[in-house]
């Protein structure tokens, strides 16, 4: 007979809590990197300041979607 084995975790071990400085880093990073990509695309087809807007709300929705998969 075999030991049961937490579910989606093939070691045993616990994941340590993700800290609220980790979640402030990737909000931040989600929202610098969309706003970078947003201005590059901006520069490149001279339509500021749309494409950075849309980039900033991007890396957001990102960001969080990345938190959500990080504390599943």
């Amino acid at each position: 007979m075999t030991p049961d084995r937490p579910e989606g975790n093939q070691s045993g071990r616990r994941r340590p809590p993700t800290s609220a400085e980790t979640v402030a880093f990737m909000v931040l990073g989600g929202i610098v990197t969309g706003l970078g990509i947003g201005a590059g695309i901006d520069w490149l087809l001279d339509t500021l300041p749309w494409m950075s807007v849309i980039g900033v709300f991007a890396g957001f929705a990102l960001a969080l979607y990345a938190i959500y998969l990080e504390t599943k």
